[in-house]
C-alpha cells in the first residue's frame, strides 16, 4: 500500500473505534480494488493471526499492549512514535492438503521440526507461533492451522526469500500439509512481483494444485544428486 491508503485506512479505522466506543486490540479490514479504492469488510475484536506481522515491523507486543490497556493502564505510545521498518512475510501452515484441492488432514504429527527461530546473520528474522509439537494429534474439532511462520527483512525480495529457505527447512510429517503449496507460491512470478489478487489461486491454478514441474536441468541435477547418495550408501 502507499501512504496515502494506509493513512486514509487508519483514520476510517479509528474512526469507527471511535463511533463504537472500543478500547481494545482489534482489526479493522478492507478491501481494495485495483484502483486503490477501499470498502469496509469487517472489524474483529480481538487480535488476528496476521499479529506477529505488525508486531515485526513496529517492534510494539500487542499482546503486552492489550493486558494494560485491559488492567486498565493508558497506552505509553502515541501514533506518531509507531513506525514500520523492513518486510514481514506469513505463510500459515495448515493440515490440509493441496494436492486433493486443500481438504482437511487428521493423524498425528511423527516429524514437526520448524526452522530455528531468531535472527540470521544474513539481517533477517524467523518467527514461528505455534501450538503443537512432534507427536501429537491434528484432530477434525479444532481449527486446522498449525503454525504461523513469519520472516522479517530490510526489503520486500529479502524476507521473500527467508521465507523460501524457512519454508524448505520446515519438516511436517504424519499429515498432509500445504507446504509445498506456500513455497510454490514464493517462487510464483505474480507473488513476486506483487501483482496478486484474492482471486490468485483460481487464476494461476483452476485446475488444482498439483506440485511443481522442475525444468529438466534442474531435474538433472537431483537425479546426479540422488545417484551419488545412493553410490556412497552402497560403498560404505
Amino acid at each position: 500500500l502507499d501512504e496515502k491508503t494506509r493513512k486514509a485506512m487508519g483514520e476510517q479505522a479509528v474512526a469507527l473505534s471511535k463511533a463504537v466506543d472500543y478500547a481494545s486490540a482489534g482489526t479493522v479490514e478492507f478491501i481494495v480494488d485495483g484502483e486503490r479504492n477501499f470498502y469496509f469488510l469487517e472489524m474483529n475484536t480481538r487480535l488476528q493471526v496476521e499479529h506477529p506481522v505488525t508486531e515485526l515491523i513496529t517492534g510494539i507486543d500487542l499482546v503486552e499492549q492489550m493486558i494494560r490497556v485491559a488492567a486498565g493502564e493508558k497506552l505509553s505510545i502515541k501514533q506518531d512514535d509507531i513506525s514500520l521498518n523492513g518486510w514481514v512475510v506469513e505463510s500459515r501452515l495448515y493440515s490440509e492438503d493441496p494436492n486433493r484441492n486443500f481438504r482437511p488432514s487428521i493423524g498425528r504429527l511423527t516429524r514437526y521440526a520448524p526452522p530455528a527461530e531468531g535472527e540470521r546473520k544474513v539481517g533477517t528474522i524467523i518467527r514461528n507461533d505455534t501450538g503443537v509439537y512432534e507427536g501429537s494429534e491434528i484432530s477434525m474439532f479444532y481449527d486446522p492451522m498449525i503454525a504461523k511462520l513469519c520472516t522479517w527483512g530490510p526489503d520486500r525480495a529479502t524476507a521473500i526469500e527467508a521465507m523460501r529457505v524457512a519454508l524448505d527447512s520446515f519438516e511436517v510429517e504424519g499429515i498432509g500439509h500445504n507446504l509445498p503449496f506456500l513455497s510454490a507460491v514464493m517462487d510464483h512470478p505474480i507473488f513476486i512481483k506483487g501483482d496478486m489478487t484474492t482471486a490468485f489461486i483460481a487464476e494461476e491454478y483452476p485446475d488444482g494444485f498439483e506440485g511443481v514441474i522442475l525444468p529438466e536441468g534442474d531435474l538433472t541435477r537431483v537425479a546426479a544428486a540422488c545417484a551419488a547418495m545412493h553410490r556412497v550408501a552402497e560403498i560404505r
